[in-house]
């Protein structure tokens, strides 16, 4: 499971514009590493009281914070900032556009420590900080698959290689649905039930088809053929057929794989020549969509048949 560091330079190019976020001082402290998606209100720090100041994280100074600052007289002003900035503080953020005192952005400099200002409200920016802080520290792990966004279904395809996953997903993107991610997919969780995927970077909407190469996909099918990222709905495990196996044939039994402690429901299809596996998969998620819905249509079909067999049981024992 990667590990990820944020400097508050990549937080000011990341959100600086979306957040309308300036640099007001502290700018040899911009490579300054964030280590949590926890932010801090330093209110009790500012009064003095430092036993259990978490000073690690983004410190968000707004309208109550400032306007005690600017009650104090400089030289005490002076003093509990000279205290709070002897820790390793990765940066302070003021928002409502309020005013800093001269000589708080002059020790903000003297000790290397980013000192930022946004026009937005305490309660919005908090929450679009938090957001992106969850977002981006989220745990996320490298998975071998396709993801491809099948009738708004997420649906991750797994197999060994050259079982023919790209294929399948090549032929579901010339159908109309959307390719997330081939070959490496980044895996991130979000919440307790929620993990989303993505490609990375580099080969992000290119596809890797033997005995062609390398496709791009946004370029072949169109912007409406690719999406960034996409929760995951099922997961659609490929396999040669093996001779002798037992296959789900009924849909009765669930099966489900495990990321991050999260169960996401599983469909193991067996590979052999004739089969449409494009069909298959928009099968897989429609049926999931159903399930998700509260409707099995294999659960369904069975509690027919259990009432016609319980009406044949009884008109037999009427006779």
């Amino acid at each position: 499971m990667a590990i990820r560091e944020l400097t508050v330079r990549q937080l000011l190019e990341q959100c600086g514009r979306d957040m309308d976020i300036e640099l007001i001082a502290g700018k040899d402290g911009l490579n300054n590493i964030i280590h949590s998606a926890e932010i801090t209100r330093p209110g009790l720090a500012f009064a003095g009281f430092l036993d259990v100041f978490s000073h690690d994280r983004i410190q968000i100074v707004g309208n109550t914070e400032m306007s005690y600052i600017r009650s104090l007289s400089p030289e005490e002003r002076a003093r509990r900032f000279e205290r709070i900035l002897s820790f390793e503080i990765p940066c302070i953020i003021v928002t409502n556009a309020n005013p800093i005192p001269e000589d708080v952005i002059q020790q903000a400099d003297r000790h290397k420590v980013p000192l930022l200002r946004s026009t937005l409200m305490t309660t919005r920016f908090v929450s679009q900080l938090n957001a992106f802080l969850e977002r981006y520290f989220a745990p996320e792990t490298q998975v071998h698959g396709v993801l491809v966004d099948v009738y708004g279904m997420g649906t991750l395809l797994t197999g060994k290689s050259g079982v023919g996953k790209s294929e399948c997903a090549l032929e579901l993107v010339e159908r109309g649905h959307r390719l997330v991610a081939d070959d490496i997919v980044i895996l991130r969780r979000l919440s307790k039930y929620d993990i989303v995927g993505r490609s990375g970077e580099l080969t992000r909407y290119h596809m890797e088809i033997r005995g062609i190469g390398i496709l791009n996909i946004e370029t072949l099918f169109g912007v409406a053929s690719v999406v960034e990222e996409k929760r995951v709905d099922l997961v659609v495990h490929l396999e040669k057929w093996i001779e002798g196996k037992e296959y789900e044939r009924v849909g009765l039994e669930s099966r489900y794989v495990t990321y991050f402690d999260v169960q996401i429901p599983e469909y193991e299809i067996p590979v052999q020549p004739g089969r449409n596996l494009s069909i298959i998969v928009e099968m897989a998620a429609l049926t999931q969509r159903l399930k998700n819905a509260g409707v099995n249509p294999a659960a369904l079909l069975d509690e027919k048949f259990q009432k016609l067999a319980l009406k044949a049981e009884s008109e037999r024992k009427e006779l």
